[in-house]
């Protein structure tokens, strides 16, 4: 166990939190402000349960496809840090690369979320799905979060993907094979 894998981990830790935080308070206020008729706070103030289940299910399926993004922006900034090439404007390109990254992961979540939502309501065409979560109907609440949840982890590969395929990862050289 080396100081610099201590100092990285550390430092993929702090990240993490960072983000965990900013992605977690961001996408609470957007669905508030997206849903203003649906009152989910004052929801929550009586106890609804279906409301806490929906929008604990929303948050998951976002920290599932934005933790896809975090490993390849972490494996970049170990590069650089590791690397020959340190210099404050290449700091400077990988962090807003890396903030850009996230930022996509984070907004690619959300309009997921959203098409799973209208997707679901077009799926039970016969129930008024917000109105029966206003009126604590857990069932629908956690059909609806599984929706929300299994379309996000299959979504999360395509961001990782995605990411990965973005992200500007300095060549490494070749290894010769014969």
């Amino acid at each position: 166990m080396s100081v610099q894998q201590i100092l990285f981990g550390l430092l993929e830790f702090l990240v993490s939190i960072f983000l965990s935080f900013i992605l977690v308070f961001g996408s609470y206020r957007l669905f508030l402000i997206l849903t203003p008729k649906f009152g989910e706070e004052r929801q929550l103030k009586k106890k609804n349960t279906a409301v806490g289940i929906v929008l604990g299910s929303i948050l998951f399926g976002e920290a599932i496809i934005v933790k896809q993004a975090i490993y390849p922006v972490m494996a970049v900034s170990q590069i650089f840090i590791v690397g020959e090439e340190r210099s404050l404007v290449t700091f400077f390109k990988i962090a807003s690369f890396s903030f850009g990254y996230v930022v996509l992961a984070g907004a690619l979540a959300i309009v997921c979320i959203i098409l799973i939502l209208w997707l679901f309501n077009r799926m039970t065409p016969r129930i008024d799905q917000f109105e029966e979560i206003k009126e604590n109907n857990v069932a629908v609440a956690v059909l609806m979060a599984l929706c929300i949840i299994g379309v996000c982890l299959l979504m999360s590969e395509g961001v990782s993907g995605l990411t990965k395929a973005l992200i500007p990862f300095p060549s490494v050289g070749s290894v010769p094979l014969g």
